[in-house]
């Protein structure tokens, strides 16, 4: 309890405080009252799903210098543990800020189905934020993850990579739940987290 204490807010603080402040400005930027289903979920990929790569990329970002490499692997806590925890900790802000925007879009009159919309949004945000961290790891750079991410989040908003692609994971198509769209999505999150989990143990070695 008290490692969580002490690196949450090492770790978290700044994404944290950046992700607050960009999920504020949204409704600002492209407004979200009175959307349908369609540019709900439009709001939530194109948008929402953001905070993830905000969120979630820096969490190794520490790490990634040779020298604080060298120290973590003479200590006995495991970095693997303490990886998993803060993957954890991130899908849990994530759940709740993404919850409460979708709430805020609820009571400005936007019509989806709430719960379908916000487990995929949580999924999508993962996904983008682990695909982040993967990359960072391997090319020993948070920069190198930030800008895959970001590249792939690109390539869909300028529809090169089109909704109806495979390679389009959020599974929300013209404002209704593909579920084997949401299978990819959970299969591929759950490779990436194992990958993530490789990496470290590799990291360890």
């Amino acid at each position: 309890m008290e490692f969580l204490k002490i690196d949450f807010w090492l770790v978290f603080k700044n994404s944290l405080l950046l992700t607050v402040f960009y999920i504020l400005i949204i409704p600002v930027i492209r407004g979200v009252s009175n959307l349908n289903n369609i540019q709900s979920a439009q709001c939530f990929s194109q948008s929402v799903a953001l905070t993830g790569v905000i969120l979630l990329v820096p969490i190794t970002r520490y790490e990634l210098d040779m020298s604080i490499k060298e120290i973590i692997c003479t200590k006995t806590w495991s970095y693997l543990k303490t990886v998993s925890i803060r993957l954890c900790s991130g899908f849990i802000i994530l759940s709740g800020i993404i919850t409460v925007f979708a709430m805020i879009m609820k009571n400005n009159n936007c019509i989806f189905p709430f719960w379908t919309f916000v487990f995929s949004t949580i999924l999508y945000a993962g996904f983008t934020g682990t695909m982040g961290i993967i990359f960072s790891q391997i090319g020993s750079n948070v920069i190198v993850g930030y800008l895959t991410a970001l590249g792939y989040w690109s390539l869909c908003q300028l529809q090169i990579i089109s909704e109806n692609n495979v390679f389009f994971l959020f599974p929300v198509v013209s404002g209704d739940l593909e579920m084997q769209k949401l299978i990819i999505l959970i299969l591929v999150v759950v490779i990436l987290i194992g990958g993530i989990v490789v990496s470290i143990k590799k990291f360890n070695h």
